[in-house]
């Protein structure tokens, strides 16, 4: 027993382990999507700003600026270069940021050598001059750091670009005093003179986004202890029963069946925790940029309340499931045979499997529903592994309840292969599978066997053409 206990317990922590990596994987991936998308976004304001400067604000300088001479001595700039220009407005926009990104021009014919392409920032340039690409996105990694990298071109050059960057003796005169006549000339229209980028390390994009990890995380965890303290409980409370061979026969079987459970609550959880993990970083990104109206929070809430409560409802079937205080309570055969089915919905979708529900007589009886609901599970799981196993293609459960004569009939048939016939005497017995005891208990049907007699009635099985039909029969 300390044995199994432990087992799963290492189960427990290795599955944890696991889903851990994966959820930081995931927060890391779309805390980089999301880094992207905004920089992208800087970016094409930053080009904007850029097209402004060359399409608007410098023509009407120069038109102020009747003659040469004006032109030469009034020439600045701060209030004609769109780099400088758009340098500035970038600088103060960061003040506000707190994710601080590396803004850069490059080109590999700069007046100014600061914008001095290197060799790999040149390939890229290159890249874009081909038109092989419109926008660079990579992730770098330099000094043993990883780095968020996203770059585009800057527009082409027009006419009035080479005022300054054509022939050197038409630039202005205060331009050759400030950068002289080495760099940053000879350009034609229609070349591409330079690029912009943004860069920030990948560990400040986590930083920021920690809280989102942060929370994430310590969810997981609270439905990990919470786990392995029912577990705990279930462990302690079979431990008293060892005594009574009968109840140790189920006792072995519930774990099992516990086994498979696991992985369909796992299934189960995994798809409304992405959900609600996403639902919370809209919040947050909503919330930074102002836009979180209270229409959105009402959405978004009625969004994750709706994946909480289909995330309860699963968690409470499976207490329930090990729950051992129902045992003098009436229930319908409705309730039973739904809440098995939840139990292995996950599996049930995994394989493809088909349940067909015909509740013509929905009776109730008086007793533990968890023993119904356990004899049910281990007739559907024995089902599923022989769809498995003789690799059916069309597989169909089909579950009914009705009144014939003087009893009452619950009915379950597959169409999953039949019995062996030399070894269909034997089916009900303790310690007997057709499976590989290493992989199976053996003690599956003979647990149904005990619990329907308990309460008074027969199960039966019978071999059809292409599958099994089990009977469980209760007189009125």
């Amino acid at each position: 027993m300390k044995f199994n206990f432990r087992f799963i317990i290492s189960v427990f922590i290795l599955l944890y382990a696991i889903i851990t990596l994966v959820f930081f994987n995931f927060y890391k991936e779309l805390a980089i999507k999301d880094t992207k998308k905004e920089a992208n976004s800087m970016l094409n304001n930053m080009n904007a700003i850029r097209t402004y400067i060359e399409e608007v604000q410098r023509p009407m300088i120069y038109n102020l600026m009747k003659d040469r001479e004006t032109f030469d001595n009034y020439f600045n700039s701060k209030i004609l270069s769109s780099t400088y220009i758009s340098q500035y407005i970038y600088e103060k926009q960061l003040e506000k940021k707190e994710l601080k990104y590396r803004y850069k021009l490059v080109a590999t014919n700069p007046l100014n050598p600061i914008h001095k392409a290197n060799a790999f920032e040149k390939q890229i340039l290159e890249k874009f001059r081909n038109n092989e690409i419109k926008d660079y996105f990579s992730i770098l990694e330099e000094n043993g750091k990883s780095y968020f990298f996203i770059a585009k071109p800057i527009a082409r050059n027009k006419p009035n670009c080479l005022m300054c960057h054509g022939n050197p003796q038409d630039a202005p005169k205060r331009l050759l005093a400030q950068y002289g006549n080495h760099s940053g000339f000879f350009e034609k229209v229609g070349d591409l003179r330079a690029m912009i980028y943004l860069k920030i390390a990948i560990a400040d994009i986590i930083s920021y986004h920690k809280s989102s990890f942060v929370t994430g995380g310590i969810a997981m965890f609270i439905v990990f202890i919470l786990f392995i303290i029912l577990i705990y409980i279930i462990y302690n409370k079979d431990k008293k029963l060892e005594d009574r061979k009968e109840l140790l026969f189920e006792h072995q079987n519930r774990l099992a069946v516990m086994g498979s459970m696991i992985g369909n609550i796992s299934h189960q959880w995994k798809q409304p925790l992405s959900h609600l993990s996403s639902i919370l970083i809209n919040i947050e990104l909503l919330s930074e940029r102002g836009k979180l109206t209270n229409d959105k929070v009402v959405s978004k809430v009625n969004d994750a309340n709706t994946q909480i409560t289909f995330m309860s409802n699963t968690i409470n079937d499976f207490k329930n499931f090990f729950s051992p205080k129902d045992n003098n309570n009436s229930f319908r055969i409705s309730d039973i045979v739904n809440q098995s089915i939840r139990l292995l919905q996950a599996s049930l979708d995994r394989y493809s499997i088909k349940v067909k529900i015909d509740i013509e007589y929905d009776f109730t009886f008086v007793g533990s529903r968890n023993e119904f609901v356990q004899v049910f599970v281990n007739i559907i799981n024995n089902a599923k592994d022989a769809f498995i196993s003789n690799n059916i293609e069309n597989r169909i459960i089909s579950i009914k309840s009705f009144k014939h004569f003087d009893k009452t009939v619950i009915s379950i048939q597959n169409n999953a292969g039949k019995i062996n016939s030399l070894v269909f005497d034997k089916i009900f017995k303790p310690y007997f599978s057709t499976k590989d005891l290493s992989v199976a208990t053996g003690i599956g049907l003979y647990i149904c066997k005990v619990i329907v007699q308990r309460y008074k009635g027969t199960i039966q099985a019978k071999n059809l053409e292409n599958g099994v039909i089990f009977e469980i029969t209760f007189k009125s």
